[in-house]
């Protein structure tokens, strides 16, 4: 006999149905069965190289298999093949799939009216439907999901137990009879009555939260008035809401939708994609003061009926939450005032969001990795037990055993009470409990002293009597992409808004050396640091930022007299250069998003950030590619610039070195006597952020010669698509490559996984 055990995406994706398909074509005896740790075990007692080929070739769409192990065991073989009972297991990770868009079978059906689906919201088979969400442990059986609470009913029992049906042993399935259904809260409409009625709400301009797979979305018409409410109970006066679009051709019709854009939005993540706006097309209400917008398609069976009901080819779609809170999950929805809720009645297990996509120079960037990604997982040459717990904004949170690291949905702000009680600390107990890790041997945190995560992280290392070690922001950017890459050197741009940086300050705007190999960490160079007047109180109101740079460098703000009128009640400059002047609570940082948000001042664009990269964002939907204007000012300086390890265990050891800084303040001051001369502002916003590409271009590529090695790049800056591709273009000229990640996030949501990778300096200590 020959026991196979298979390990990857192999559970709730009608693997065990195939393998009992090709067994029983092959004449083989023996079973399939899931194990508790995720996998597959397969017992048969001949040909296991002939089943082995067929199940690589012809796998369910979407399984994934990593690998499979082959024992040779003594044993009799059972009378024939068998789909046995799941047991409990142990040793390799193998894990539920993500959440899956609706199939076109099951598409097909739900508007048959001969189907016995007809209309059902919950249709699903072994090859769509919710996974992930539903999930309370593993093995993914019915048992052990919150569809258990739904016992199978005479004829889904029968699709369950007959081999030649596509739901054969499709956990998730369910129909009218035995299934979950829809009903408006607060009134009597249920099922497909409730999903028409609204639609004719939403057509009507009222406001509705939708309970889909992972939380509750809000939706309404794109129509300024309708939108303007919808800004003012969600307090959120500016930031962009995700728009769904009706199908792939209306969607054409409103942005500039390129063949990558279209395979990214169709595939079976239906991620929300960042795209252009045509010209002419007035999305100003949805996302002001943007170029862009974020359309997803409908992806459940619900979607799908709405839209059957729904005049409106385009409604707002946005995650049903207030600012840094996580989305609703369950009655607690009730809080919005929103004119009616459609809920139902499955429970949601975990919490998962939309995933967000960005094409940028032809790539794909993750702003957003969550529903259709996750918990897929990623091989990482670790052979350790750990949790990295991530940053404070756009955390997630990554595992890692057995050289497989998991990284969970998006999370969010933790510095936010209930992100941090109610989604935070039982996503950490979810995905330990998915892994099955009882002991770890390190956790890893940000190295930032006050963020809740590493706060957690301290206690939490003490609870399981294992290292704790703290990992400096900006390395932790640079290692998710050379973890994913598998490099052990590297020259990084790290460029975002703030991050702890090892001399005390934020920094933000770096080029790092990382050499795992040689145990040489090095800052090698960054941007002019920039004083922010009120520390927080600059990243929030960008004038402070603007105003430091040019009284810094001037010793006078006569120039910025006309931008007087955009101070707020009880500020002035006269009081702002007596700060700078006393150095009282100005802050320095290197930050390449603290200078995007100083131009985008200095160009009246925005003035107060209410959500992440407002005022960047804005600057970038201005920007009309140009001829370059700067050439990159770079000094040379003496500084703390090497490093012991990119993170930190019990010590650090820090030693000066010479340093590049990229000067920035006599460029912006230039800029401002331009633009207040009349210049265009589209030309100014490229010009400026050419400078900024170029400058750390320059660093980096000579670094990148210096030390042999490759560019990687990583940071919320990266998004900015001129930023990128002018740095892409400059190190190709040279002949150096330059990577960016494509399975996690360039932003805060990627550092978990970056942080992980620190186990690599661990292992050469």
């Amino acid at each position: 006999m020959y026991k196979l055990t298979v390990t990857g995406t192999v559970q709730g994706v009608g693997f065990r149905p195939f393998v009992y398909r090709v067994s029983k074509a092959l004449s083989l005896r023996g079973y399939v069965r899931n194990t508790g740790n995720g996998s597959v075990e397969i017992l048969i007692d001949k040909n296991p190289e002939k089943l082995i080929s067929v199940m690589k070739k012809e796998c369910p769409p979407f399984a994934h298999i990593e690998k499979i192990k082959v024992e040779k065991i003594n044993r009799n073989p059972p009378e024939d093949f068998f789909i046995w009972k799941s047991t409990e297991g142990t040793g390799e990770i193998s894990l539920p799939p993500p959440d899956i868009a609706i199939c076109d079978n099951c598409l097909e059906e739900l508007f048959d009216s001969r189907d016995r689906r007809f209309s059902y919201p919950f249709i699903s088979c072994t090859n769509c439907g919710p996974r992930f969400s539903v999930t309370k442990q593993l093995p993914f059986d019915r048992a052990n999901t919150s569809f258990s609470e739904f016992p199978l009913c005479e004829e889904c029992t029968f699709e369950y137990q007959e081999m030649t049906d596509r739901r054969y042993y499709a956990q998730s399935i369910a129909c009218g009879e035995c299934g979950p259904d829809y009903m408006i809260l607060g009134r009597n409409e249920r099922g497909i009555k409730a999903i028409q009625k609204v639609a004719r709400f939403i057509d009507s301009g009222k406001i509705v939260a939708i309970k889909g797979y992972g939380g509750y979305h809000i939706a309404c018409l794109v129509d300024r008035s309708v939108v303007e409410r919808l800004r003012e109970m969600l307090k959120r006066p500016q930031q962009p809401f995700a728009v769904m679009v009706r199908d792939i051709e209306k969607a054409k019709q409103i942005a500039e939708i390129d063949e990558l854009n279209a395979k990214e939005i169709q595939s079976f993540i239906r991620p929300i994609m960042v795209v252009k706006k045509r010209q002419g097309v007035d999305f100003s209400a949805v996302a002001p003061g943007l170029d862009t917008i974020g359309i997803i398609l409908p992806y459940a069976p619900l979607h799908h009926l709405l839209y059957h009901f729904l005049h409106a080819d385009v409604v707002v779609m946005t995650s049903a939450n207030m600012p840094g809170e996580p989305m609703y999950i369950d009655e607690k929805v009730s809080r919005l005032p929103v004119d009616a809720i459609l809920s139902h009645n499955l429970e949601i297990v975990n919490r998962v969001d939309d995933s967000v996509i960005k094409i940028v120079n032809e790539r794909r960037l993750i702003i957003r990795r969550s529903r259709g990604f996750v918990p897929s997982s990623l091989n990482v040459d670790l052979d350790i037990k750990a949790i990295a717990v991530g940053a404070e904004l756009y955390n997630s949170i990554t595992a890692i055993k057995n050289k497989k690291a998991v990284i969970s949905q998006y999370i969010g702000n933790t510095g936010n009470y209930r992100t941090f009680k109610e989604f935070f600390m039982k996503a950490v107990d979810h995905l330990m409990s998915l892994i099955r890790v009882d002991n770890l041997d390190v956790i890893f945190s940000d190295f930032h002293p006050q963020y809740n995560t590493s706060i957690f992280a301290e206690k939490y290392s003490k609870k399981m009597d294992c290292k704790l070690v703290k990992v400096q922001h900006h390395f932790a950017h640079a290692m998710s992409v050379m973890a994913e890459k598998e490099m052990e050197r590297a020259i990084a741009i790290a460029v975002d808004g703030a991050g702890y940086g090892f001399d005390g300050n934020s920094w933000g705007g770096e080029v790092l050396l990382l050499d795992f190999e040689n145990g040489d960490f090095r800052r090698l160079g960054h941007i002019e640091g920039i004083q922010l007047i009120g520390g927080d109180l600059a990243t929030r109101f960008p004038l402070r930022i603007l105003f430091s740079i040019i009284y810094g460098k001037t010793k006078s703000w006569d120039v910025l007299e006309p931008y007087e009128t955009y101070l707020r009640a009880g500020e002035s400059f006269d009081i702002f250069s007596a700060q700078m002047d006393k150095h009282v609570a100005t802050p320095i940082a290197t930050s390449a998003g603290r200078y995007m948000d100083a131009i985008s001042a200095m160009l009246e664009l925005c003035f107060e950030r209410t959500y992440e990269g407002e005022p960047a964002m804005k600057l970038e939907a201005i920007a009309k590619n140009s001829e370059s204007y700067y050439k990159p000012d770079i000094k040379t300086r003496k500084e703390i610039s090497r490093f012991s390890s990119p993170c930190v265990e019990e010590d650090l050891r820090m030693e000066d070195g010479r340093v590049k800084i990229l000067e920035v303040s006599g460029v912006i001051c230039d800029s401002l006597e331009r633009y207040l001369a009349g210049e265009p502002k589209g030309e100014l916003a490229f010009q400026m952020i050419d400078y900024l590409a170029k400058g750390l271009g320059e660093i980096a590529t000579k670094m990148a010669r210096k030390y042999c090695a490759d560019i990687v790049m990583s940071g919320g800056v990266v998004y900015n698509s001129y930023f990128t591709e002018i740095i892409e273009r400059l190190s190709e000229e040279d002949g150096i490559s330059v990577f960016t990640p494509e399975q996690v996030p360039c932003g805060d949501n990627g550092i978990s996984f970056g942080q992980i990778y620190s186990g690599k300096y661990l292992e050469r200590m």
